[in-house]
C-alpha cells in the first residue's frame, strides 16, 4: 500500500468518518480467518469478545493492520476489546442504523466532548464479496460530526415510523436513499469512527466478517472500554490464565489498554435492548 493511498484514506476518515482499505489481507489470510470463524462459531451467527478465542489473537495484533491505524490516527494505538465475528446466512438481514459508541444520541454524553479527539475506531474486515453475498456496509458520512444531513433526517424518519405498519412501503423506499452503500471484496477493510451511523446491508449468501476496535489513549477510549467490559455482556475475560496470556501479548506489541476493575458511570451512555 502506497503512501499516497494511505494519505487519501486518512483525509477521508477525518472528513467523512470512514475510509476503505482495499486488499489489506491476502487470499491466504482470508481463507485462514474463514477457517478460524467456522471452527469457533459452531451454530452461532455472532461471536463476541474475540480476545476469548486464541484463534483470533494473531489478527488482533496483526502488524499490517496496526501500521495502517497508526498512520490514520497516531502512533500510539490500543486494542479496545469490543470485537466480534459474524456468519450471516442468506436472507438474514440486520438493517438498522446505529452507532457502536457508548453515547449513541448525537451531542448527548461524554463521547461528544470535543476537548479530546474521538479516535475510537471500528475495523471491519470482510472475507466475502459483495457480488456473491452482499458483503459491505451502509454508512451515513459525517454523522459523527453533523446532526443534520439529508441521510440523517431520512434515517430518523425511517426509525420514527418503524411501528406504523401501514407506512412500511414508504419506509422501504426511504431506506434506498439513506446513507452510502460500500461494496467490498474478500480482504478489504473498512475503518470508521464508532460514533458514525451505519447499518448492515441485505445478505444474499453466506457472509463472513470480523470486527475489531482500537483507539488512542484518552478518556473516550477509557469510557469505551468500561462500557463494553463492564456495562455490556459477552466481552469480559473470565479465564484468568487466558487473560494473563492475552494481556502479555498486547503488552509485547505495545497495544495494551488497561482492563477496568469496576463499572464506572458514563454520562449519556446507551444500552441496547439485547443487553438490558
Amino acid at each position: 500500500m502506497g503512501t499516497s493511498e494511505l494519505l487519501t484514506n486518512k483525509q477521508q476518515l477525518h472528513k467523512y468518518g470512514y475510509c476503505v482499505v482495499r486488499n489489506l489481507f491476502s487470499g491466504e489470510d482470508v481463507e485462514n480467518y474463514k477457517s478460524t470463524i467456522r471452527a469457533e462459531h459452531q451454530n452461532e451467527s455472532i461471536l463476541s469478545g474475540l480476545h476469548n478465542y486464541k484463534g483470533f489473537w494473531d489478527l488482533i495484533v496483526n502488524r499490517r493492520l496496526l501500521n495502517v491505524m497508526r498512520y490514520l490516527i497516531g502512533p500510539d494505538i490500543y486494542y479496545l476489546y469490543n470485537s466480534s465475528s459474524t456468519i450471516f446466512k442468506e436472507n438474514q438481514v440486520y438493517h438498522s442504523w446505529h452507532r457502536d459508541s457508548a453515547c449513541r444520541i448525537f451531542g448527548k454524553g461524554a463521547d461528544w466532548d470535543k476537548n479530546e479527539s474521538y479516535n475510537v475506531l471500528r475495523v471491519a474486515i470482510y472475507l466475502s464479496s459483495f457480488s456473491n453475498t452482499g458483503s459491505g456496509i451502509n454508512i451515513i458520512p459525517e454523522s459523527n460530526k453533523k446532526r443534520y444531513t439529508l441521510s440523517n433526517l431520512l434515517r430518523l424518519l425511517h426509525y420514527k415510523t418503524k411501528k406504523v405498519s401501514i407506512l412500511n412501503p414508504i419506509r422501504r423506499k426511504i431506506s434506498k436513499y439513506v446513507g452510502l452503500n460500500i461494496q467490498v471484496d474478500p480482504g478489504d477493510c473498512i475503518l470508521f469512527f464508532q460514533n458514525l451511523l451505519h447499518s448492515s446491508v441485505p445478505t444474499y449468501g453466506t457472509r463472513e466478517s470480523i470486527f475489531l476496535s482500537y483507539g488512542t489513549n484518552n478518556k473516550h477510549s477509557k469510557n469505551f472500554v468500561n462500557y463494553y467490559m463492564k456495562h455490556r455482556k459477552g466481552y469480559e475475560m473470565s479465564n484468568e490464565e487466558m487473560r494473563n496470556k492475552f494481556v502479555n501479548l498486547l503488552k509485547s506489541k505495545n497495544i495494551y489498554f488497561p482492563i477496568p476493575e469496576r463499572k464506572e458511570e458514563i454520562n449519556g451512555l446507551s444500552i441496547p435492548e439485547i443487553d438490558r
